[in-house]
Parts: structure tokens; sequence; C-alpha cells
């Protein structure tokens, strides 16, 4: 039986949604942009190496007989008042999207107790893990295997003191001053520690990511240990 996890909810233990096939699952558009230069053959292309969000419809129907309007109703507030959420189908069960329902969903009342619908989810670029576990790491040269098919940007826990170097695959960030702990999140771009403190003026360097296959993770300083969020994606 197809069903899809959404908000803690289940499409079809919880609302008896039937799915007629598995959705249509895009890749994400990357965005490139051209420019058309005169006497110049092909143009010229500018990658940002960045994503476009993609969209996943889902073919769906359900039926009640005792009352199919509220049924409907139970199923509008479900999925509009989720907001963006963990996004898990059934014939994928390791894996995520973020998603959220934007679009108005159109309910077709094919007989008296059924009725069919599409709900369309606006998704993040990338599925992510759904297992994402700290990895704990108490010794520099340690090597990490990513089994994503994309960068992943990991939220990194490094606790010591004073002036720090970290290193992942030989791209360095500098931290200064440390007090016992500082957090480096590549997923917002910030620095900061346990209480919520902004402490990017401690950072200098680009924010690490980790590339598919072995990385290898290296620091000088006082460091005691570093806890890393991996945060694993797939295109």
């Amino acid at each position: 039986m197809l069903s899809f996890n959404f908000g803690g909810k289940n499409s079809y233990d919880d609302f008896g949604i039937l799915i007629s096939q598995r959705p249509g699952i895009p890749s994400p558009k990357r965005r490139v942009s051209t420019i058309n230069i005169p006497g110049r053959n092909s143009n010229l292309r500018f990658d940002e190496k960045t994503y476009d969000d993609i969209t996943l419809t889902v073919e769906c129907s359900v039926k009640d007989r005792e009352n199919i309007a509220d049924k409907i109703d139970d199923i509008t507030a479900w999925l509009f008042k989720t907001g963006e959420s963990n996004l898990i189908f059934s014939f994928q069960e390791d894996k995520k999207y973020i998603a959220q329902v934007v679009n108005a969903i159109d309910f077709k009342q094919v007989y008296k107790y059924f009725s069919e619908f599409p709900i369309i989810f606006n998704c993040r670029p990338f599925k992510y893990a759904v297992e994402n576990n700290i990895v704990n790491i108490i010794k520099a040269e340690t090597t990490i295997n990513n089994p994503g098919t994309i960068e992943s940007e990991p939220v990194i826990s490094i606790y010591g003191s004073g002036d720090i170097a970290f290193k992942i695959n030989g791209q360095q960030i500098s931290l200064k001053g440390v007090s016992e702990k500082i957090i480096v999140d590549s997923v917002i771009q910030d620095c900061y520690d346990d209480a919520g403190n902004n402490l990017n003026g401690n950072m200098s360097g680009e924010f690490l990511k980790m590339k598919p296959g072995e990385n290898i993770i290296e620091w000088s300083g006082n460091v005691t240990k570093v806890e890393l969020l991996p945060n694993w994606r797939w295109l």
C-alpha cells in the first residue's frame, strides 16, 4: 500500500488516503545563467552552483460512507496547518523531502462517497537522510564517508579553547578565542554557542561542506572533541 508521512501523520493510516501510483520524482533545475555575446560562438555561462525547488504531485482518492465532506475537511486542515515538514514516502523510507503544501487542492466528487484529488508538494531541491545521527570525532585526521550524491552542509560543534584551525579536505576555517564550545552551522551560515549568541566575529573562512565519498577531518589547537551533524543529501 503506497502512503506517505507528513507532519507526523500517515496518509493511509490516519486518513484512509489511497495513492493511485508512485509520483514522478523530478530532479532539481540547476541555476545557470547564459549571456549571448555578439561575435562569439556559444553563450557565456555562469553557474551559480545552486538549485531550484521541485514540485511533487501525488494523485489521491478517499472514500467515506458516513460523511465524505468531513473527511475532506480533516485532510485539508492536516495538509495546510502542518506548514513545512518532513515528507517521507513508503517506497523510500530512509530518505525525506522538506516540503509544504501551498497550492489549492481540487477535490472532485466521483461518487457519493468517493473523492479524487491531487496533492501538490513544494519541496526543497534535495532528499535528506531520515537518520541524521551525530558523528563523534575525538582525533584529527579522521575520515568520514558521505553516502549522498551532492555536498552536504554539516553543523559542526567544536569543543575546546583558544585559537583553532579546523579543516575538511584541506579547506580551512580559523576560530579565535573559543571558550569551551563553538557551533559552525553551514546550513544557515552562522557561528554561535549553546545559548544562541552570535560568534561570527570569531570565525574567518568559508563555511565548510562535505563532498560525496571520503572526507578528511583535521584540526590544530586545543580541541577535545567534535560533534558533526552531517545532513547527508541526494539529488
